[in-house]
């Protein structure tokens, strides 16, 4: 059985120089990607978004398809903290793609003292590189 591979930020950016096939898809919603940022040379698929905020595989799947990933494209997943990018490539490996990860710490990082994030780790905390929109 094939498991999702976790990387931190920085060994997530040496995946993507290392392999020029390898992809990166953030998977958060389209107001965290606009409004928060995004890392340069994403490609965005929401894994959950408004108005229904509800996990489609089906959908998911075909967009990823559009992006002409396929089975065995090393595809790098990201979203704010972790957890979505988790659950959006258990669903890339159920549907048979074979070399899934995911940014463990997200783009924003987990939640400091004060609940605040960016502040611990993430993609942006730990310099790599990313665009506001």
């Amino acid at each position: 059985m094939t498991i999702l591979a976790q990387y931190l930020p920085k060994n997530a950016l040496e995946r993507l120089k290392a392999n020029k096939d390898a992809v990166l898809i953030d998977v958060r919603c389209e107001a965290e990607n606009k409004f928060v940022g995004r890392p340069v040379d994403c490609i965005f698929v929401p894994w959950l978004d408004d108005p229904d905020w509800e996990a489609n595989e089906g959908e998911f799947i075909a967009a990823i398809g559009r992006f002409n990933c396929q089975k065995d494209t090393e595809i790098i997943l990201i979203c704010r903290s972790g957890y979505r990018s988790g659950d959006a490539g258990k669903c890339l490996l159920k549907f048979g793609f074979t070399n899934v990860a995911h940014v463990v710490s997200g783009f924003e990082g987990d939640l400091d003292e004060n609940d605040q994030r960016g502040n611990v780790n993430g993609w942006r905390h730990d310099g790599m590189p990313w665009v506001q929109c």
